[in-house]
């Protein structure tokens, strides 16, 4: 699995770099570094546990952006929710990727007006 090496968080490029040794030591999975514009992972885990990570430290951005402040407790069961939502629903990413991809106009065909 390929985790982008930079995501946009509210218009914002973080790049996504892997954990050094001594922190990965420590068990720290990641780690959001809000200032630096980095978020860090352990990208030696499971790759599942990798994206639950992700999306940890993704929340706790908004958090930073949003409230000044990150709830650890809140980040960890948010970013749960979003985890598991989208592995048991994996059809709602078609969604997402057909709503940001809209047609063009000169793509679809205008509709009729209905005769009388």
């Amino acid at each position: 699995m390929q985790i982008p090496g930079e995501l946009a968080i509210f218009g914002r490029t973080y790049d996504v770099r892997n954990v050094d040794s001594i922190h990965a030591c420590d068990g720290i999975l990641g780690m959001a570094a809000y200032r630096d514009g980095v978020i860090y992972l352990d990208l030696s885990m499971a790759p599942s546990l990798v994206l639950s990570t992700l999306w940890h430290e993704a929340f706790h951005i908004a958090q930073q952006d949003i409230l000044g402040t990150v709830d650890e407790v809140e980040a960890r069961w948010v970013s749960l929710f979003i985890h598991t939502f989208l592995l048991q629903n994996p059809a709602i990413l078609k969604c997402y990727h057909a709503a940001s991809n809209p047609v063009s106009f000169n793509d679809e065909e205008p509709e009729k007006a209905p005769q009388k």
